[in-house]
């Protein structure tokens, strides 16, 4: 197979929205490691972009970029099939496939040089390294569902269209829960009897570890770029802040524990997750007010959070500009949280080296970082405020396009007399897919 003619497409297919990166791999022998057959994250290339929101909806809209145009329109799309077919063909790609799909080259059609990266929520027990999803891995994935009831199923959905429109593509799932598969029983079992994980494996799976799995790659080429040492940072805290947020230690590149559990429920204070709370306040609430599961399900999930104390909104940035007490005491809660876990993740790994502020609001709001670091001087952490605020509006209109480039991702915002390091980073779960997918093929290979 010609590798150095690859494709790959990376899709984030959520409940109501799509995100849509293709990559390029031409001169990829080129420029990888021929020691040991592994590409490196800036060897990949962006060439387009593409994001859909509120599928299903009367508030449709669709997102394109690449290097020489941007399309933003209000267009509604009734379910996932249409929205992935619209894109593709938007893009010429399936046109293109139809085209060369009887032209052999090298004794493969232009389809075989096609991977499809998905980004799958929770691999449970079963799933801990990228896999290519053959028709008996679907129907095991769709056992899933329950457990990541908000995320799996699109994720299957997505999975599940991409293989109807370019079949003789390979179908590669990323699992979120894989980075954290090496967390040591100890931190990862609950203290329940332990029969329960033995049946039916509940324990901590964790979650956004693509995003982490990225930055720790990003901080192997940024260390070798600065320091001459790849593992000159060893010791790390990061905090994914989203609308779904969460915090993870960091050794040596591995992860020893993370703020999600079982489920995405678990751990900080969400957009509208509730995160850490009493296990028997939702037995007290469903007595109290006659709910149904589904009911607490939803309240737990869907209601609380920013979204809950506010009552106004789940959006940060929106949060940050009102000036009322629930607004207030909401982002007060946000961040509260955040040192908290940072505080025992601290402890875990007996000492940091570096704290990494990254997602939507974690690269983007200098306020929470402000917030968040003022509480942890006995870290002997100190922020630097022209950087934190530089970093801020930076982020706001980086452009991921091309290859990467570590000056452009990683900024750091610590005060140079800081004991530990601070920077705030941008993520890219959608390349961290591709070049988990162009490795597996490589590993497929030899």
């Amino acid at each position: 197979m010609p590798i150095e003619d690859l494709k790959i497409i990376s899709i984030n297919s959520g409940s109501s929205s799509i995100k849509f990166s293709v990559f390029d791999f031409s001169g990829y022998f080129e420029n990888s490691d021929s020691k040991n057959c592994v590409t490196s994250l800036n060897n990949i290339n962006r060439v387009l972009s593409c994001r859909i929101e509120e599928i299903g909806t009367e508030y449709g809209s669709f997102y394109l970029k690449d290097k020489n145009k941007t399309e933003n329109e209000k267009r509604n799309f009734s379910d996932h099939e249409a929205a992935l077919k619209f894109i593709l063909q938007k893009i010429a790609f399936i046109d293109h496939l139809t085209e060369e799909y009887e032209k052999k080259k090298n004794g493969h059609s232009a389809s075989d040089n096609v991977l499809v990266a998905h980004r799958y929520v929770h691999g449970g027990k079963d799933y801990v390294k990228p896999l290519i999803a053959g028709a008996e891995d679907v129907k095991k994935l769709a056992g899933l569902n329950d457990i990541a009831p908000l995320h799996n199923p699109s994720n299957l959905k997505g999975l599940e269209v991409m293989k109807s429109l370019l079949p003789n593509a390979r179908q590669i799932c990323i699992f979120d829960t894989a980075f954290h598969s090496g967390v040591p029983d100890y931190a990862a079992l609950y203290p329940i009897p332990i029969e329960y994980y033995e049946k039916f494996g509940i324990k901590k799976y964790g979650f956004h570890g693509i995003s982490y799995a990225f930055i720790v790659n990003l901080f192997n080429i940024y260390n070798k770029h600065k320091y001459g040492d790849e593992n000159f940072i060893k010791k790390t805290v990061i905090c994914h802040l989203g609308n779904g947020a969460s915090v993870c230690a960091v050794d040596n590149g591995k992860s020893v524990d993370t703020s999600m559990g079982y489920t995405p429920l678990e751990g900080l204070m969400m957009g509208t997750r509730c995160g850490n709370i009493d296990p028997e306040v939702p037995f007290i609430l469903k007595k109290k007010l006659n709910l149904t599961d589904d009911d607490i399900n939803k309240i737990l999930n869907k209601k609380s959070g920013l979204l809950g104390i506010s009552k106004k909104t789940y959006d940060f940035k929106e949060l940050a500009e009102f000036d009322d007490e629930y607004s207030k005491l909401a982002l007060k809660m946000y961040a509260y949280r955040i040192v908290k876990f940072i505080g025992q993740y601290a402890a875990v790994l007996n000492g940091i080296d570096a704290l990494v502020f990254t997602g939507g609001i974690g690269e983007n709001s200098d306020l929470l970082r402000k917030e968040v670091c003022a509480n942890l001087t006995y870290l002997g952490l100190k922020l630097d405020g022209k950087k934190n605020s530089a970093a801020a509006k930076y982020f706001q209109s980086h452009n991921p396009f091309g290859t990467v480039n570590i000056d452009d991702s990683v900024k750091p915002i610590n005060d140079e007399s800081s004991s530990v390091k601070v920077f705030a980073v941008h993520t890219d779960e959608e390349l961290q897919m591709a070049y988990e997918s162009i490795n597996l093929l490589n590993d497929l290979k030899n």
